[in-house]
């Protein structure tokens, strides 16, 4: 539950375009916390949902920039899902100067997270620990931005 008086589900979003499985329903090795990702999933279908209420979102977002694992595994989420779209991660998502070019516009964070996702690099865990959570925030809104984007325009939604 958010501080709000709702809670967002696969039951209670609607049923807009929902191509994708939320974050508690994706297998991503190294990253499983039931718990978290119920909070995950609320995100995303708060999201999805376009969810009126104002207070909403920045909650969800601040308990998940709350938590390292829990920004991790909803970027490494989103990065997977974008690379099983395009056949890889497209250089607007890693790229400051590809990605000015795009409706949206990655934060120098998440940019940096996804290169490190596509990557796959020794200092994978260590991007995310120097992080702050102002960033882990900016990101984990990037990365469910970018799925929501992705379930609506499909390929199109970088390039528009």
């Amino acid at each position: 539950m958010t501080s709000t008086d709702h809670v967002h589900t696969a039951e209670t979003a609607r049923q807009r375009q929902r191509t994708f499985v939320p974050p508690s329903e994706s297998y991503l090795p190294g990253v499983q916390d039931p718990a978290g990702d119920a909070l995950l999933d609320q995100l995303f279908y708060a999201t999805v949902d376009e969810c009126p209420d104002p207070k909403c979102r920045p909650v969800l977002l601040d308990r998940v920039a709350g938590d390292v694992r829990a920004t991790r595994k909803l970027v490494n989420w989103a990065c997977w899902i974008t690379s099983e779209v395009y056949g890889g991660l497209p250089e607007e998502l890693v790229d400051e100067a590809a990605a000015a070019d795009t409706v949206f516009c990655p934060s120098t964070t998440f940019r940096r997270l996804a290169a490190e996702y596509h990557n796959q690099g020794p200092s994978f865990d260590v991007v995310y620990d120097a992080c702050g959570a102002a960033q882990r925030r900016e990101a984990a809104d990037n990365a469910v931005a970018l799925v929501d984007g992705l379930q609506v325009w499909w390929t199109d939604f970088l390039y528009q």
